[in-house]
């Protein structure tokens, strides 16, 4: 009897280790992405850019949750517009993926058909 209760329990902690894994890695809104990349520099080809929020728009992309009701994500796509002294010049396509509660990563940077 007590060895299948202790059996059980492993299984259980070995479970709940590999979704803890998952769960670690919070979910943030459009909103807090925005605010949390403003200002970030990005590298895109062979120049550096720092990111406006103003003129970025950002989406999630993959499985989302939606808490005090709003919509939060892990993963998001954003597009940033750059400006010229002339005016608007070329966008730029970019994803974040969150690694924190205040960590973010920015990759996959590329100007919008090229």
């Amino acid at each position: 009897m007590r060895t299948g209760v202790v059996l059980v329990t492993l299984v259980l902690l070995s479970a709940g280790t590999a979704s803890a894994a998952r769960v670690g890695v919070p979910y943030w809104s459009v909103t807090k992405v925005l605010h949390r990349i403003d200002g970030a520099r990005i590298h895109v080809g062979t120049r550096t850019l720092r990111i406006d929020g103003y003129t970025t728009l950002c989406a999630g992309r993959g499985p989302s949750i939606r808490r005090e009701g709003v919509r939060r994500w892990r993963r998001f796509i954003c597009t940033y517009t750059t400006f010229t002294k002339s005016g608007v010049d070329r966008d730029v396509d970019f994803r974040v993926r969150v690694l924190g509660t205040t960590r973010f990563a920015i990759y996959d940077a590329h100007w919008v058909g090229v």
